[in-house]
């Protein structure tokens, strides 16, 4: 976890609220990208799975003689491995789609704090009528926290 560090910036944000926005902006930003790489990890899970079923359900389906009477989900199975590898792709998908929802969820949370401190930076730094110091912690959360703060 990425520590918001104060003392770079604390001369620049103004009021305790700004302080307060950003740590909650860093810590929203981190639970997203959380969120992203368990999707990911479990998309990749489900795409192993996937391929290893078409591989190995073929290989079982072509060693055994199957007629045009022989249902496939009965040849399926009956073959034990098949059945946990079944099992491994659905929960696999049930996990993607779960993830799923969740970075959905913890990007809208970031995007509507950080469109709230975007829209409220002229009632935070009233008497900055330069920017200097919105400049300054601006670069900083973009830099150090890839967090962009300039524009919506």
């Amino acid at each position: 976890m990425k520590v918001f560090k104060e003392w770079n910036v604390a001369k620049y944000y103004g009021p305790v609220v700004v302080k307060v926005m950003l740590e909650e902006l860093i810590s929203r930003k981190e639970k997203l990208e959380k969120m992203e790489k368990a999707k990911m990890l479990w998309s990749l899970f489900a795409m192993g799975c996937v391929a290893v079923f078409l591989l190995f359900g073929t290989t079982v389906l072509s060693n055994q003689q199957l007629s045009f009477q022989t249902n496939l989900l009965s040849a399926m199975v009956s073959h034990p491995l098949i059945l946990v590898l079944m099992l491994l792709l659905s929960i696999g998908f049930i996990q993607l789609h779960f993830f799923g929802k969740k970075a959905k969820k913890a990007e809208k949370e970031f995007d509507q704090l950080r469109e709230e401190l975007i829209d409220r930076n002229t009632e935070f730094w009233d008497n900055d009528t330069d920017w200097k110091a919105r400049e300054a912690l601006y670069s900083y959360v973009k830099k150090e926290h890839d967090i962009n703060l300039y524009h919506k």
